[in-house]
């Protein structure tokens, strides 16, 4: 281990605290420090996209994402990435990328519950309807034993599940 990894795992941390606290923007500054003083490691240019992400940053939120898989990011980032980055794409319009992301992530990570959510809200907002339907349907069938772990993505989902009850049918 690097001899400024506790130093680096102490400043992410206080990162992601800011974000919880609702401090969106400081949390973007903080997070831009830590890749300036890091620019090789891929969790500070995750945890930047996902600070970009959660202000409504999607467009700047991008080039982080796709850094920090180039970097190697491990762990139980890796799942969160691919729900991360797809849901990313698909809020700036490259919904057939953020499909194609998605399902590379379903692939790796079969039993992850938000990798198959924000795959079908992509396929929803490419057309694929049926396609969308039948993802959710699998998946609720595949729960029907354990509980859905979304505690990460629980305010996104209910956001996005408000924003398909005002669309048109």
């Amino acid at each position: 281990m690097p001899d400024n990894q506790p130093d680096l795992d102490a400043r992410l941390a206080a990162g992601r605290a800011l974000a919880r606290d609702g401090q969106g923007a400081a949390a973007i500054g903080h997070f831009r420090g830590i890749v300036a003083d890091h620019p090789d490691d891929p969790c500070a240019h995750f945890e930047l996209a996902g600070a970009f992400d959660s202000q409504g940053y999607a467009e700047e939120a991008v080039g982080p994402y796709r850094r920090a898989m180039a970097l190697g990011l491990a762990g139980d980032d890796v799942p969160r990435w691919y729900v991360q980055f797809g849901s990313t794409l698909r809020n700036v319009g490259e919904t057939d990328e953020a499909i194609q992301v998605l399902t590379e992530g379903r692939a790796r990570f079969p039993d992850d519950a938000a990798i198959q959510i924000f795959q079908a809200l992509a396929l929803h907002s490419a057309g694929r309807d049926r396609t969308a339907l039948v993802a959710l349907l699998d998946l609720v069938v595949s729960a029907a034993d354990a509980p859905l772990d979304l505690r990460h993505y629980r305010r996104a989902i209910g956001a996005y599940t408000d924003d398909l009850r005002r669309e048109p049918s």
